[in-house]
Parts: structure tokens; sequence; C-alpha cells
């Protein structure tokens, strides 16, 4: 990635210069090594997120946000026929294990390959990746503090010795949730700001001719203190569950850290309705005026399993639209939305999605 603006030059509206429009695909790296009651191939399942990225390139998306250790996946037995807790505390046949990590915090050749073929295809399309080092369901897989210290070592060397750059690190995803989810005393909170320095002294430590924007996301209250800001490169929030003025009055206070205000990711509502499709529209609008950017979460979609990343073919839909189809259509539509606010006119008509 260069040093230029982002959406600067020919099709892309002034005032989006300098904003970067997201999707959290927190599963496209996934893997759960204790998943049994249905087929799953982590390689296809990338391989389909490299396919899509034409397609969110084309409304204006220029970062993807991708997780180390996966995320909500939507285990239910009415949905996916899979009965599971998201956390892997709860062992096999009654959680889940998705993690790049070993136990001692050694790094699996299976995810890293999937995270280089993503990263260069990323790359390839003039496009960022927000890679999610620790989730909180998943770090209790760590035998000791020593491990997790080593993990975000050995994957932050992984990355410079490859020198990719089209990398924003997110330390850690809701770093600041409170009620016994994360474990091993709460260390990743905790140690928040330690962790940030020492992933940020491994850059000095093998002398890189660069370094990577570091940051640590929180939850949906939006609360990210002055002293955690003053580390971090960039300020990454969670807007899930609140109201559009809220987050307007979060982002505006935020502009105040002198850093850039980057919403990664943006529940507002699960369902796929006109009235949450109008909450899409009202808080991606508040971040785009007041903030770096806003980052659309396909949850039904993209981040429930089964994983689906690419949109429907047409973003029209009503609330009698079957609900496959319309789950498909909204995700379309959303996209249709971020290219309103980046491009100077609608994605080339003429386009199709690759089949």
């Amino acid at each position: 990635m260069g040093t230029a603006k982002t959406y600067t030059g020919k099709g892309y509206r002034r005032q989006a210069q300098g904003k970067l429009m997201n999707l959290r695909l927190a599963q496209a790296l996934f893997d759960d090594e204790w998943l049994t009651e249905r087929p799953f191939e982590p390689a296809r399942n990338t391989a389909q997120v490299i396919e899509a990225l034409d397609f969110y390139k084309r409304h204006g998306v220029l970062m993807v946000n991708v997780s180390l250790q996966g995320g909500n996946s939507g285990y239910s037995l009415a949905v996916n026929g899979i009965a599971r807790q998201n956390a892997a505390r709860y062992g096999r046949g009654q959680g889940l294990l998705v993690s790049a990590f070993r136990a001692d915090g050694s790094l699996k050749p299976a995810w890293l390959e999937r995270l280089e073929n993503l990263l260069r295809a990323a790359d390839q399309h003039g496009m960022l990746v927000c890679l999610i080092y620790f989730y909180q369901g998943q770090d209790e897989v760590f035998d000791s503090t020593d491990a997790i210290e080593a993990a975000a070592r050995h994957i932050t060397d992984w990355l410079i010795d490859r020198k990719f750059r089209n990398v924003i690190i997110d330390v850690a995803n809701e770093w600041d949730l409170q009620g016994d989810v994360w474990d091993h005393g709460e260390y990743i909170p905790q140690n928040i700001a330690g962790l940030v320095e020492r992933i940020r002294e491994r850059f000095q430590a093998k002398r890189a001719d660069f370094t990577l924007p570091i940051g640590a996301s929180t939850s949906g209250n939006m609360a990210y203190p002055a002293s955690l800001a003053e580390l971090c490169d960039v300020v990454l929030l969670h807007g899930n569950g609140r109201a559009p003025d809220e987050k307007a009055i979060r982002a505006q206070r935020y502009k105040e850290y002198s850093r850039p205000v980057l919403m990664i990711e943006d529940d507002n509502g699960q369902e796929t309705t006109q009235r949450n499709f109008a909450r899409e529209r009202a808080s991606g609008d508040t971040l785009f005026r007041l903030g770096a950017g806003w980052g659309y979460m396909p949850w039904v979609q993209a981040q429930r399993f089964p994983f689906h990343y690419m949109p429907g073919p047409s973003p029209v839909f009503t609330e009698q639209t079957p609900i496959a189809e319309r789950d498909a259509a909204y995700f379309h539509a959303v996209l249709d939305f971020i290219a309103s606010l980046v491009l100077e006119r609608p994605p080339d008509a003429g386009k199709r999605r690759k089949q």
C-alpha cells in the first residue's frame, strides 16, 4: 500500500479522501477443529473470501477485518444444526476450537497459508486487512500467559519477515469486555497496553524498514481511555447496539486523541429488515462524517455458520422476500450504500459477479 490518502483519484468523491470503509469478515480464516456435525473446508472458505474481494472493492470497501481466533459462529440447532457454545473452555463436543495458535503460542502452518493467500490477494486489490490477534472465546487455548505473549510475538514477526504492509493490527477483539469472558485472570485486558507496546517493539527488534498501525478494539460501549489511545496508532471501535446519535458523540469526542477513529464492527440488528437497514445507513453516515470510516458486519451472511461472502445479485428486498434471498440482497444493499458514500457514481452495472 502506498502513502497517498485513500479514495484519491478518478471516480471517488472528494469527501471520501482519508476514509476507510470496511467489512467485518471474522471467519475468513475459520477452522473449528472440533467441528464434526457438517463438512467444512477451511481453504475453500478463505478462497471464497478472496473471490468476493473484487465485488467489495468495486463498491468502495478498502479493508476486510479477519480474526486469528474466529468470532461468534452462531452455532444453533435451528439454523445450522450445531448445538455448541461459542468458546473453547467448554471442551470438545460442547465448545469450539478456532485458533491460529497452539497452546504454547506457536503458529499453525495451515492458518498461516490461508492468511498469506488472503493478504496477498488483498494487496493485489489495493486493500487492507485488519488482523485481529486474540478473541475472547479462544484465549483459553493458551496454556499460560507466557504463551499469549509468545503468540503475539510470533505472528508479528511473521508479518515482518514477509513484509506485509497492508495490515492494521487489532490486538484483541473487544478487549474491554466484562463478566468473565477473558481467561488467564483476564490477562489480555489487564495487559492490553503492554501488549501494544511489545508488539510495536518487534519492529524495532527486527530492524524492520516499516511499521504497522496497532490498535485494540472496544466492545459496543465504545469507551476508549486516553491512556490506551496514546499508545495506539488508531482508535478501533465496535458500535454494536448503540444508537447513531450515541456513536456520533463518541466519535466526536475521540477526535481529540489525534488518531484516526475507525469503526470496524457495527451490529445494528441481525435481522435483515428495512428498519435495520435504515440503522445501517444512519450509522454509516455518522462515522463517515465524523470518523475515519465505518465497518459493516454482515452477521447472518458471513459471520454465522455456514458463511456466505458473496452478496446477492440484486439489492432489492422487502419484508416479504424469502429469508435467504433477503439476507443476500440486504448485504448487496449495504454495499451499494457504501458505494454511494465514496464513489462519484454507482458501480458499473455491466460488471457481473464472478459465478
